[in-house]
């Protein structure tokens, strides 16, 4: 390589590191300030919190962007979770066909938004709940009514509104309070048509900021895992309706930031560079093979918290159902069948007998079983198997 080119890449290495700079300012600056319940906002007002959960225990969950047209276009569960735009009536509607047809829905209420198209269909009505300023910041705690959703849950704290006592969807048929303060109703479901309902009074429990210390995690997990489908998180709603391409998002930038223009700019020079100077360096290096992190980094934060709340069945389906689906096999449908695949596996598997073996002892333990050393087990077996 000459010194011509040996200072063009001097020079790219120097445009890509200021770019990436300007770039990961513009976007922590942005995510610190940005109000919107997404999935994609970090901080403390954002759903990435929730998300990342969801993720890690492994519940299938994905975003939504696009537009609500049609309900075929619609499947699993739908999450609308403090929509920055309301629904339209004909949005709504579509929605309302999609439960109806045997879809779940999980609602969150705004935190300024008192009506509209889905409050009216849904049949909810919000209200202050009592002794709670917004503008002081003050919040009340619910008390967890008897439900197999609230086992081993006392309360969630965070709550500034509720449903009002005379809302029509108290009145439906099976309908179920989850969560009280006091009198007033926060979480509720009911099933509509083949599909099933789950609203919540307010999304502040939910938001980064406060999952951790509300308590919130556990109830909502529970409701969505019951589901057994995935769970869409509604981003179209909140402003994101990107079509994910280069050129968009290109665009995007241009128009939103002030350093749009420049960045754009300075792009160019390092494409215009990479096509004057672009010669092979070398023979390129074979990337390292990838290795699925293991489960047992937030287990083990977890498991304390799940064995307080006493949810240790669904975590133990969870981990066996995701090392079935790893390994190519159906999920197990309860504890037996779990039972009686790690026994297959301990006699007729030609790799991992001894592993499947252990696990199998850990699995028999059944809920007084230790939740770590059940996923060290479930980590041993896979890597066995992929050895």
């Amino acid at each position: 390589m000459g010194r011509r080119d040996g200072g063009l890449v001097v020079l790219l290495v120097i445009i890509i590191i200021a770019l990436s700079a300007l770039a990961g300012r513009q976007a922590a600056n942005d995510d610190s300030g940005d109000p919107r319940a997404s999935t994609f906002v970090r901080s403390g007002d954002g759903l990435a919190a929730l998300y990342w959960t969801m993720e890690e225990l492994d519940l299938p969950v994905a975003r939504r962007t696009d537009p609500l047209l049609d309900a075929d276009s619609l499947h699993g569960t739908l999450a609308i979770v403090a929509p920055l735009k309301a629904l339209t009536e004909e949005e709504t509607s579509v929605v309302m066909e999609h439960v109806h047809r045997g879809g779940t829905l999980l609602f969150a209420a705004t935190g300024y938004d008192y009506g509209g198209a889905m409050y009216d269909s849904l049949g909810l009505i919000p209200v202050l709940l009592p002794d709670v300023n917004p503008l002081l910041g003050t919040t009340r705690s619910a008390t967890a009514r008897p439900h197999r959703w609230t086992a081993g849950a006392a309360r969630v704290d965070g709550f500034r509104r509720g449903f009002r006592t005379s809302s029509t969807a108290l009145g439906k048929k099976g309908v179920q309070t989850v969560l009280a303060v006091d009198s007033v109703p926060v979480v509720i479901t009911w099933p509509l048509g083949r599909g099933r309902v789950i609203a919540v009074s307010d999304a502040q429990p939910l938001l980064n900021g406060r999952l951790e210390e509300s308590g919130a995690a556990h109830v909502l997990v529970r409701a969505l895992a019951e589901a057994r489908d995935t769970t869409f998180f509604d981003e179209y709603h909140q402003g994101f309706s990107g079509d994910g391409s280069l050129l968009g998002g290109t665009l995007t930038m241009v128009r939103r930031f002030a350093s749009g223009p420049v960045a754009l700019q300075l792009l160019a020079a390092a494409l215009l560079l990479l096509w004057a100077g672009g010669r092979r360096l070398g023979a390129p290096l074979q990337p390292p093979p990838l290795r699925r992190r293991s489960p047992l980094e937030h287990v083990e934060a977890l498991a304390g918290a799940y064995r307080q709340a006493g949810a240790r069945r669904t975590v133990r389906r969870l981990l066996l159902a995701g090392m079935a689906r790893r390994l190519g096999r159906r999920a197990p449908a309860d504890d037996r069948a779990g039972g009686e695949m790690l026994e297959r596996m301990a006699k007729q598997s030609p790799v991992g007998r001894e592993a499947a073996a252990e696990l199998e002892q850990e699995w028999k333990r059944g809920h007084s079983g230790d939740l770590v050393a059940l996923t060290r087990g479930v980590d041993r077996l896979l890597d066995e198997v992929r050895r």
